[in-house]
C-alpha cells in the first residue's frame, strides 16, 4: 500500500512545472487577474517564480515564490496622470499606452533583478505574462528560458491582442475597448469604428519597431543570436486567457488557443467586519456602495464637485451608503446615513442581500462582480474601456451612465432614483448573473486546465495565423494580385479595343483609285 501511495506521490511530483510569472507592472486590477491563477496552480503542486512590482501585502499562497522589484521601479503613479487618459482621442490613447510602455520597458529590464533573472541558468516549463498589453518587448523569455508561451490579458475587446492572436476584428460588429460603441452601430458609426481599427492596427505594428530595439537591447542572454525575428516569439503563444464573457459584453469569434476566464476573480464568500456586517444589516431600505476603483481617489480634490453632488443626493434618500474614501477624514457634514472606510472587501458587499446599487468607475472587474452577484449599476467612467463597458449597461437595461462632464445635483439624483426605483434594472440583473454563472466548470478550474494542457502539449491550439506576416494574414498580396490581374486585363481589354476600332475605321475608308 505504501509503495502505491509513494508511486503516486512521485508521478504528482514529475507533473509539476516550474513556471515564471513576470508581472513588474504595479497596476493593482491587473493583479487582481493575476493572482488567484497562481495560487491556483500553486496549490495543485506547480512552483510558481513571481516576479511583481505590486508584492503582496500579506502572506504569499502556497506554492508561490514572490520576487520584489517595486523598490528598483519608479512608482506607476506618480509616473502617469490618470487625467491624461480622460476624453481623449484615439491615437491619444494608443499613444499615451505605448509611449508609457516604452519609457517603463527599459526601466524594467535593466534592474539588476530582471537582468539577473535574463542571465541566469534557471529553468522554467513555462512563462506567464501580459505581453499582448503593451509589454510586448517581455517576449524574448520564451526563446530564453525555451519554455510555453502563455499571455494572460485583463480585459477582452483588444484589436490588437485579437491581432496578435491571429484573428483580427472584424469593424463591422467588433469593437475596440477604446471605442464608444456597442454592435448596434449605424453607417457613420461603423466607419468610425473602421478608424479605431485602422488607427490600432496601424500603431500596434509601428510601436513594435520600438519594443524590439528594447527586447535586443536588454535580452542579450547567451545565445539570443539564435532567436527568430521579433515578431515571430511575439506572435508564439500556445494559450492567451483573457479576463472576458459575452455576459458581460458581446458574443466574439475567438481562436482557438483564446480562452475567456472572467470570473477567476470572484474568490468563495467571507464574512464582513462587524461594523460593516452591523451597518448593511441593519438598512432595511437597502445599501448603496460607492467606490470609484483601486487607481481613482474619491476623496481626491479634484473630485470635490461629484462627491458634493453625490452627498447631498444621499442625505435625501432612506437607502444608507457605503463609501470608499481614501482621505483621514472628511471635511463638511457627513450624511447620518453614510459610512466611510478607506477600503472595502468590495465582493463580499456586493454579495450581502441588502445591496442594491453599486455606484462605480466602470472598470470591467467590478462590472463583472456586480453581474455576477446581480447587483444594478452606475458607472462614471474616466478612461480605457469603462466608456464603451457602460454603453453596453445601458444598452443591456441593467444600469446607467453618468458621465464626468454631467455631475451635479440634478442628474445625479434624476438617476439614482430611477435605477432604485425601477425595478427592470433588478429583474434584468438578476436574468444576467443567472446566465453568467451558469457554465459546466468554474473559470478558474479552466484557466488552470489549459495552462497544464499546453505545458504537456505546447502549441497544440496555436492557429496557422499566428505565423503568417501581416501582408500574409490580411491577404494584401492577394488582393494586390487580384487587382493588378484586374488592371492588367483592363488595359488589355482597352488597348484591344482600340486597335480592333482603328482596323475597322480603316476598312470603312474606301481607298481613291488613280486614274492615268
Amino acid at each position: 500500500m505504501k509503495i502505491w501511495i509513494l508511486l503516486s506521490l512521485l508521478v504528482a511530483y514529475s507533473e509539476a512545472a516550474r513556471i515564471l510569472a513576470f508581472f513588474p507592472l504595479a497596476s493593482k486590477s491587473h493583479h487582481y487577474v493575476f493572482r488567484p491563477l497562481m495560487a491556483a496552480l500553486g496549490s495543485k503542486g506547480h512552483e510558481v517564480v513571481y516576479y511583481t512590482g505590486y508584492p503582496y501585502e500579506g502572506a504569499v499562497p502556497p506554492g508561490i515564490q514572490q520576487v520584489d522589484i517595486s523598490g528598483e521601479l519608479p512608482d506607476i503613479h506618480s509616473t502617469i496622470n490618470i487625467m491624461d487618459f480622460v476624453d481623449t482621442t484615439i491615437i491619444q490613447d494608443l499613444k499615451n499606452l505605448f509611449e508609457l510602455s516604452v519609457f517603463l520597458g527599459p526601466i524594467i529590464l535593466k534592474t539588476k533583478t530582471v537582468q539577473k533573472l535574463i542571465h541566469s541558468d534557471e529553468k522554467f516549463d513555462a512563462v506567464l505574462f501580459e505581453t499582448y498589453f503593451i509589454q510586448e518587448y517581455q517576449s524574448p523569455f520564451i526563446h530564453k528560458f525555451n519554455a510555453v508561451g502563455i499571455d494572460i490579458i485583463s480585459l477582452g475587446d483588444s484589436g490588437w491582442m485579437n491581432e496578435l492572436a491571429g484573428l483580427p476584428d472584424n469593424p463591422s460588429y467588433q469593437i475596440d475597448f477604446k471605442a464608444e460603441l456597442t454592435q448596434n452601430m449605424n453607417f457613420w458609426q461603423r466607419v468610425y469604428n473602421t478608424y479605431v481599427y485602422a488607427v490600432t492596427t496601424i500603431g500596434g505594428y509601428h510601436y513594435m519597431n520600438q519594443m524590439e530595439k528594447i527586447a535586443n537591447q536588454y535580452f542579450n542572454y547567451t545565445g539570443h543570436e539564435s532567436r527568430p525575428p521579433f515578431m515571430q516569439v511575439l506572435s508564439n503563444r500556445s494559450l492567451v486567457l483573457v479576463n472576458y464573457n459575452n455576459v458581460v459584453g458581446y458574443p466574439v469569434p475567438k481562436p482557438p488557443h483564446r480562452k475567456d476566464v472572467a470570473g477567476i476573480t470572484i474568490t468563495p464568500r467571507k464574512p464582513l467586519p462587524k461594523r460593516i456586517q452591523t451597518f448593511m444589516d441593519d438598512a432595511l431600505n437597502g445599501v448603496i456602495y460607492l467606490s470609484l476603483g483601486s487607481n481613482l481617489n474619491v476623496s481626491d480634490p479634484a473630485n470635490r464637485n461629484l462627491v458634493e453632488a453625490f452627498m447631498k443626493v444621499f442625505e435625501e434618500i432612506p437607502q444608507k451608503v457605503l463609501m470608499k474614501w481614501e482621505a483621514a477624514t472628511y471635511e463638511g457634514k457627513l450624511p447620518k446615513n453614510v459610512h466611510l472606510e478607506k477600503w472595502y472587501p468590495q465582493q463580499d458587499v456586493l454579495a450581502h442581500n441588502n445591496t442594491v446599487l453599486f455606484i462605480t468607475h466602470g472598470g470591467y472587474l467590478s462590472l463583472v462582480e456586480a453581474v455576477h452577484f446581480g447587483v444594478p449599476v452606475i458607472g462614471i467612467p474616466f478612461f480605457g474601456d469603462q466608456g464603451k463597458n457602460f454603453l453596453f449597461v445601458e444598452e443591456a437595461g441593467i444600469g446607467k451612465m453618468l458621465r464626468l462632464k454631467e455631475i451635479n445635483y440634478d442628474n445625479v439624483s434624476r438617476m439614482v432614483k430611477e435605477v432604485l426605483s425601477n425595478k427592470t434594472y433588478k429583474e434584468k440583473m438578476t436574468r444576467r448573473s443567472e446566465i453568467f454563472r451558469d457554465r459546466a466548470v468554474e473559470p478558474i478550474d479552466e484557466a488552470v486546465f489549459w495552462i497544464e494542457h499546453v505545458i504537456k502539449y505546447p502549441n497544440v491550439l496555436q492557429p496557422k495565423s499566428t505565423s503568417l506576416s501581416f501582408i500574409q494574414l490580411h491577404l494584401i498580396d492577394v488582393m494586390l494580385f487580384i487587382i493588378s490581374v484586374f488592371l492588367a486585363v483592363v488595359i488589355i481589354a482597352w488597348k484591344s479595343i482600340r486597335i480592333l476600332f482603328r482596323i475597322l475605321k480603316g476598312k470603312s475608308i474606301p481607298r481613291k483609285v488613280k486614274r492615268n
